[in-house]
């Protein structure tokens, strides 16, 4: 949606974040009420990571919404990336990419080498924000971007590293699962 705002999608995902926003409570409660029994340690920091995990499966479908809503801004407005800014944001977005897909896979399957490329994409994907935001700020400071573009490009950053965080987040948690 970024790149290629499509109007209806915005409306799919705001439903889509609702559901979760539901389920997730509903997980909380079941979990919560578990957590009330007499539990081993282990089991107990297994109620905390289903549900920490729980949360940051909500909080990456929030962060979705924001992204949604800076690229409806962006279309309405008619605003545009320059060209080094879009080519950044689209490596960005390929990495988030794997590792929201990775960590789906970790959570179907907990793999410790899985876990560790979300790990190191993670890290390469914080420098690469920070790098973005600097090169964005040069193209600004020399007049090569579009002065209302700044904004929602660098929320845009912001809202894809910390998805990513998150996915790094449920994925550590999925294998310190796998272990106990």
């Amino acid at each position: 949606m970024i790149v290629n705002y499509q109007p209806g999608r915005e409306k799919d995902l705001f439903y889509i974040d609702m559901v979760v926003n539901n389920i997730r409570l509903e997980i909380n409660r079941y979990l919560w009420k578990i957590s009330a029994q007499n539990l081993l340690e282990k089991h107990s920091k297994q109620v905390f990571a289903y549900t920490a995990m729980a949360n940051d499966i909500e909080s990456i479908g929030s962060h979705v919404l924001c992204i949604s809503k800076l690229a409806a801004e962006k279309a309405r407005r008619g605003i545009k990336f320059s060209d080094c800014g879009e080519n950044e944001l689209a490596e960005i977005i390929d990495l988030v990419s794997y590792n929201f897909d990775d960590t789906v896979s970790i959570i179907d399957d907990p793999n410790e080498n899985k876990n560790m490329d979300v790990i190191l994409r993670e890290e390469e994907i914080d420098i690469k924000v920070k790098e973005s935001r600097d090169n964005h700020l040069e193209r600004f400071h020399k007049r090569l971007c579009d002065p209302e573009a700044g904004p929602i490009f660098v929320e845009i950053l912001l809202h894809l590293e910390r998805i990513s965080d998150l996915c790094n987040n449920i994925a550590e948690y999925m294998c310190d699962i796998k272990e106990r």
